[in-house]
């Protein structure tokens, strides 16, 4: 890039910004905030917006700006950045000219992102029991205490579609106790199991229960694990009553 931009390199530069965002985003809410992002700015400033390390962002609005991984592809053609790329393997294979092995072409991305101390120092361990269990919130403790799924990463399920998986990963594998229960006996006997093989209770889960309690608590009342204004012990009392009548 030159060190002073005229108007006409400008226009050029914010012309290919534009068509990027708009292969990438067919809204077009991208380019239409670069658009007034820019107007504000004189060639100075644009040059020195530029000019930084990662100047521009994809601005990502579930249901309303979510790429495909053909829009993606498309709009990094546009630009000339493969997709998928080869990765050097030094560490499995050298011949005697010193050349690694290549992996086969895999997808390639660059992350802008600082690993936290802490997460370096100490959220690097992976448990291997789930034997230490608070039985009040479902959440493991004391050596077998490991990283959580966080809110983002459920929604994010959530918007990808991945339903199943966010029954899994929010029901036998987190506070759901029968169901993982289920789910080992299962595997225990026939060696593997499928969601088909498991259906979780509404009330089959600790972290459920708990925020049921509180919200009573609170005289408020909900519908987490309670149905029609009645608790859960409540209505199993109600259908054993139905089913001896």
């Amino acid at each position: 890039m030159a060190d002073k931009i005229d108007n006409k390199l400008r226009k050029e530069i914010e012309a290919i910004i534009y068509k990027f965002f708009d292969k990438m985003d067919k809204s077009e809410t991208n380019s239409e905030y670069y658009k007034n992002l820019f107007a504000k700015m004189s060639n100075d400033d644009f040059y020195k917006f530029a000019s930084l390390d990662f100047p521009y962002r994809f601005h990502h609005k579930p249901w309303v700006v979510e790429p495909t991984m053909g829009d993606i592809k498309e709009a990094l053609n546009f630009i000339g950045v493969p997709l998928m790329e080869k990765v050097s393997l030094p560490y499995i294979y050298k011949d005697e000219n010193g050349v690694a092995v290549n992996s086969k072409e895999a997808l390639v991305i660059y992350p802008p992102m600082k690993k936290m101390q802490q997460f370096i120092t100490h959220k690097n361990s992976v448990a291997i029991d789930i034997d230490n269990r608070d039985m009040k919130n479902g959440q493991l403790s004391g050596a077998d205490k490991g990283g959580k799924t966080t809110d983002r990463e459920l929604e994010s399920l959530g918007i990808l579609g991945l339903d199943h998986c966010l029954e899994e990963f929010s029901g036998p594998k987190a506070d759901s106790m029968e169901s993982k229960s289920l789910m080992y006996n299962t595997i225990s006997t026939t060696g593997q199991v499928s969601s088909k093989d498991i259906q979780t209770d509404n009330t089959d889960s600790l972290s459920r229960n708990l925020m049921s309690v509180y919200l009573m608590g609170a005289n408020i009342n909900s519908n987490i694990v309670n149905q029609d204004y009645m608790l859960p012990y409540t209505m199993k009392e109600k259908s054993r009553s139905i089913e001896r009548i």
